[in-house]
């Protein structure tokens, strides 16, 4: 049976400790988080080993990645962040680092220089055991040029995000052109407004999930059903009429529905 898993971040307002033992106890499996800070990043990984919960992946820095396709030192200085994050991965025994390679509709083309600033990245990763996923934004023609650069033998894989999907790629669907590169998702509902992108618990919005378990089973994918959730923190208005054990078994529910119905 597929592993299902949600996000933990640090300002979520139940207090990320009694969070991720609820998380533990409701019954998921695994968990993942930003790898923005090296001691939270280290906490998380003890935490979640005392608590027998698989810290599956951390999510690299978005910020500025467009310059990741320039010869600049901020792109130098974006390399150096995103290895830094993969540093922490190996370091605290986390398999995935997800990535963008893109922001915006108007982020720049496919260059020389941004494959050569990739590379970096992945021969990086693949010295410390790291599996580097790249995750589907509004642009189809990088992720799909960075796939077929480096193969199904490499640690290049796939990010399947449902919830941007849905509001990014005007109707294109991702499973079916990368199913058999995809080693990690993240689940989360949206109404389908585009750029309206936000990360509802699964069933909540208008995206049809039962279309999205059919391409999940049609693909034989067989890995985790990780939910990327904006959860509860200060200054949100989502969920706010739930304590935290209502709002972990209502993300449960979800998940698990959908695990059910992709059999």
């Amino acid at each position: 049976m597929r592993k299902i898993g949600i996000n933990v971040n640090p300002d979520v307002i139940y207090g990320v400790d009694p969070f991720l033992t609820c998380v533990k106890n409701t019954g998921f499996d695994c968990i993942f988080t930003d790898g923005f800070e090296a001691d939270f990043v280290e906490w998380m990984s003890s935490r979640c080993r005392a608590l027998g919960l698989e810290y599956e992946m951390l999510h690299a820095p978005w910020d500025e990645i467009n310059e990741l396709w320039f010869h600049t030192e901020k792109a130098d200085a974006l390399v150096k962040r995103l290895c830094d994050c993969v540093s922490m991965a190996a370091k605290n025994r986390v398999p995935i680092v997800v990535m963008h390679l893109s922001s915006g509709d108007q982020c720049p083309h496919v260059t020389d220089a941004g494959i050569e600033n990739f590379d970096k990245i992945v021969k990086f990763a693949a010295d410390r055991g790291v599996t580097v996923a790249v995750e589907n934004q509004r642009k189809l023609g990088n992720i799909s040029t960075i796939l077929e650069i480096y193969g199904k033998d490499t640690n290049v894989g796939f990010c399947w995000d449902v919830g941007h999907e849905a509001c990014f790629a005007h109707g294109r669907e991702y499973m079916p052109l990368f199913a058999d590169r995809c080693v990690t998702t993240h689940i989360h509902d949206n109404h389908g407004r585009y750029n309206g992108d936000d990360h509802l618990i699964p069933f909540d919005g208008q995206i049809d999930f039962r279309h999205t378990a059919d391409l999940i089973h049609k693909a034989g994918y067989e890995g985790t059903l990780m939910m990327e959730l904006d959860l509860p923190h200060e200054g949100s208005d989502k969920y706010i009429n739930l304590n935290m054990e209502q709002f972990v078994s209502k993300a449960y529910a979800a998940i698990n529905r959908l695990r059910i119905i992709a059999e």
